[in-house]
């Protein structure tokens, strides 16, 4: 009997992790394949990696073993160097990728999900579709990211786990949208256990029936169980052994610990070894590590607080050398002042060798007082590290109430540590590790942040909106009204030289000043109005129009403006405008009429219910297919209108009660109807709880997101407003001076 088998081996110096022994297994109606294209050292089955650490890998990456399944649609010939593609973009992303373990993953997903997203929406050809598990063994601990219908088990000496355990209420494919729906296992494993990635297309397979395969055997029985349970099916399967003894098991292919740490396996990039059929000997691996020293197993807590000491002494020293260097300073000061002495030289002015000396003590009681707050600092950022690892260790065995209050007091000790020692790399990955998970609990999806432009320090974003069309464009709006465009790429991403400044206060449009504008829209062309533009509120009374074709603003006055109290914000339906006045309690209804508006005596307001309560309302957007209205509260209530009955079809209990919202919203500053038909959906921005969230028109939670800036800090926390582009998702966010871009890693 013949198998397709590469074989690894790691070995690590620490006693107590694992080594794996992975092996292949492509089978097609029934029968043992060769890889098409097949030499002895470029054998490999499509979709399936077992790879060690490259050279150049992240630090925190160095200690990983990555094992990728990856099925698309399609046939595995046809689909093998796409396939193949991914995959090591995958491995790269995680192997360049820092923080915790289960971030590189998510990342690494992500970026396989856009490349074959970008893929299919740039593609003539047939559109791919996917699944995807990565797997992780870091020491003795397995850590799993799957997406769309990927499957995976576990073997114990006790039985079998199905990852995931239940079949998913929805499955995103790889490929097909943005947005996907990860799922997370980490698991501690043993000795003896196996990890089976397998097609989809076996999902039919019981666990029983698996199970021959996965309990009490070893890699060469797994690999014939297999086959015989596979039978006259089709399947491309990596199954990993974990064990401690492959040293006894396959002496001349493990590499001592004193000569390497890690014995590294050869990948498809002719990095595997030869194919090992029965009856050969697999060749040695060669290592690609220096020796290390040896140190005991230790679990999080125990490694943090070995820093007490190491931090303490390097405090000491740095104060201790300053201090050495000052004292030869002195003396090198003291010689100048007081040369040789010569019988016929004048004598000595004392007056600043007098100084100095009743400097001396003071500047010495200085040192010597930085050394012991430089001590106590040290010690306290040291004690802060071994508090985080510890309650992350305290969050993972807790209830879900308990594991959140947990971590958000990990955030708080980030926080105190960060101003004692900013940009700790331990720091950084702790709080990460936190936010991951208080992301996993609240079903959010993180996206990392990047500066587009920023302002002048004094500047104070309010507003940002993007031109519509294929040429790009992106306004910004500040709170001292001035109102800047920024020419970009048709992907509103790359800035095209210094914004321009459209818009500022006191500037003469025909009759109108300008004078305190706050908020703007993109106006498209309709019936009344004949070019596109950017349309800005003037609390003064007027609408200002910026037309991007001839570069020429227009101010239309608004009749009843004198009776506004508190304008807020303004919509549009229909080419009407509409005008939210919190002090007023009134949203303000105007008619068009050329590059202008009229009010009906009949007409002046939306009539809605008592139960608005505007005066607390803050946003409000209207869906242009059917006049939807939606209203957003300062106090974190949210509704939706059906305009044509006034009624509202959903408010924030039934987002929290029916319509998967995990947490309340507590400081919400903006909501946007983006997209139409059966794109259409809300995005709301809650700085609160330093989430954008993304609801269906129906009332159910489409995703949550939250971002990181370049330091790992909430992005989100301070959002005045944003704007939404996708296909691929991108988030524009307002912060201070600054303007970012939110996108999927």
């Amino acid at each position: 009997m013949m198998f397709r088998v590469f074989s690894v081996w790691v070995k690590y110096t620490l006693p107590m992790d694992l080594q794996a022994i992975t092996g292949q297994l492509y089978i097609v109606n029934g029968n043992i394949q060769q890889a098409a294209g097949e030499t002895t050292s470029t054998a490999f089955v499509p979709g399936l990696l077992a790879q060690s650490a490259p050279p150049r890998a992240n630090r925190s990456r160095k200690n990983d073993f990555l094992f990728v399944h990856l099925t698309l649609t399609g046939s595995a010939e046809e689909t093998a160097v796409l396939a193949q593609e991914i995959i090591t973009d995958t491995s790269q992303k995680f192997y360049q990728t820092g923080g915790s373990i289960t971030s590189a993953l998510r990342q690494a997903v992500s970026d396989a999900n856009q490349k074959l997203l970008h893929l299919n929406l740039s593609s003539t050809e047939r559109s791919r579709e996917g699944a995807i598990s990565c797997a992780v063994l870091h020491n003795d601990e397995l850590y799993l990211v799957q997406a769309g219908e990927a499957f995976a088990l576990l073997g114990h000496n006790f039985g079998v786990e199905r990852l995931p355990p239940n079949p998913p209420q929805k499955i995103t494919p790889l490929g097909r949208s943005a947005g996907l729906s990860l799922n997370y296992e980490h698991h501690r494993l043993q000795t003896g256990d196996m990890l089976l990635l397998a097609d989809p297309r076996i999902t039919n397979l019981s666990t029983e029936m698996l199970e021959p395969a996965l309990v009490d055997k070893e890699m060469e029985e797994g690999l014939a169980a297999l086959q015989t349970i596979v039978g006259k099916n089709t399947a491309r399967l990596l199954l990993i052994e974990f064990t401690n003894d492959a040293e006894e098991r396959f002496p001349d292919v493990i590499v001592p610990a004193a000569t390497a740490t890690v014995a590294t396996a050869k990948t498809i990039h002719n990095d595997f070894p030869d194919p090992v059929r029965e009856g050969e000997t697999p060749p040695v691996p060669t290592a690609n590590r220096r020796p290390q020293p040896e140190r005991p197993a230790s679990d999080k807590s125990t490694n943090l607080a070995a820093d007490v000491e190491y931090n303490t002494r390097k405090a000491t020293a740095g104060a201790a050398f300053g201090l050495a260097n000052f004292t030869d300073w002195l003396t090198d000061m003291l010689a100048r002042l007081r040369p040789p002495h010569h019988e016929d030289e004048e004598p000595t002015n004392w007056a600043v060798p007098a100084l100095l000396a009743l400097a001396i003590p003071i500047l010495v009681a200085i040192i010597v007082t930085s050394v012991y707050l430089r001590q106590g600092n040290a010690q306290r950022f040291a004690d802060i590290k071994t508090e985080m690892g510890q309650t992350i260790g305290l969050a993972e065995s807790a209830s879900s109430e308990e594991m959140r209050t947990y971590y958000e007091s990990v955030l708080v000790l980030a926080a105190e540590a960060e101003t004692l020692r900013p940009n700790d790399s331990e720091v950084a990955r702790l709080r990460y590790e936190a936010m991951t998970a208080l992301d996993d609990l609240d079903g959010v999806t993180r996206l990392q942040g990047e500066v587009l432009y920023e302002y002048a320090p004094e500047t104070n974003l309010t507003a940002v909106t993007l031109q519509e069309g294929f040429d790009g464009g992106l306004y910004t709006l500040d709170n001292a009204s001035n109102v800047y465009y920024h020419l970009t790429d048709e992907s509103y991403t790359e800035l095209n030289g210094e914004p321009e400044q459209i818009v500022f206060s006191d500037k003469a449009l025909g009759s109108h000043v300008v004078g305190n504008v706050i908020d703007m829209m993109w106006r498209p062309e309709g019936t009344a109005v004949t070019r596109d533009g950017l349309a800005m509120l003037d609390t003064s009374g007027a609408l200002l129009t910026y037309y991007p074709n001839q570069k020429d603003t227009r101010a239309a006055p608004l009749g009843l403006s004198s009776v506004w109290q508190i304008p807020q914000a303004m919509a549009t339906f229909g080419e009407r405008l509409y005008i939210l006045d919190a002090g007023a309690r009134e949203i303000w209804k105007y008619f068009p009429e050329g590059d202008g508006f009229i009010i009906k005596d009949d007409e002046q307001i939306l009539a809605l219910d008592a139960s608005a309560d505007l005066e607390s309302a803050i946003d409000l957007d209207i869906y242009s297919e059917d006049g939807s209205l939606l209203i957003l509260y300062s106090d974190g209530r949210i509704r939706y209108y059906d305009t044509r009955s006034g009624r509202v079809q959903w408010d924030e209990q039934d987002l929290l009660a029916n319509g998967g919202l995990t947490l309340p919203l507590e400081n919400p500053t903006a909501a946007k109807l983006i997209g139409k038909g059966l794109n259409a959906s809300i995005f709301v921005a809650d700085p609160g709880t330093g989430r954008i969230i993304q609801i269906a028109r129906g009332g159910r939670i489409i995703a949550q997101y939250r971002a990181d800036d370049a330091v790992s800090q909430d992005l989100f926390r301070n959002i005045q407003d944003f704007a939404v582009a996708e296909a691929p998702l991108r988030i524009f966010v307002t912060d201070g001076n600054q303007l970012y871009v939110a996108t999927q890693e």
